[in-house]
């Protein structure tokens, strides 16, 4: 669950171009969906799939760039649709 604070910063560092949809859904006339592919890869399987070092998917997550999952201590997994987001140009 997202705090208000997180909620907040998401909203405000939005792209001009995305803020339609946070109307939409402030007014509820849209309902968020969750990525239809919901698959966590290991850092080794998503800088096979980017064809990158692990090192650089590392980086990427610590820059921001690629977003990550912590499932446990330590243990860090990328979203597959952030790999599809990111091959399709779509990710910052």
């Amino acid at each position: 669950m997202m705090t208000k604070e997180q909620l907040i910063m998401q909203i405000i560092s939005t792209p001009p171009e995305d803020m339609p949809r946070w109307y939409e859904f402030a007014e509820n006339k849209s309902v968020a969906q969750p990525p239809a592919d919901r698959r966590l890869l290991t850092l080794a399987a998503a800088a096979k799939v980017l064809n990158l070092s692990r090192q650089t998917v590392l980086r990427m997550s610590r820059d921001g760039r690629l977003p990550v999952v912590e499932t446990r201590a330590g243990r860090f997994r990328v979203p597959s649709y952030a790999l599809t987001d990111l091959l399709k140009g779509g990710a910052k």
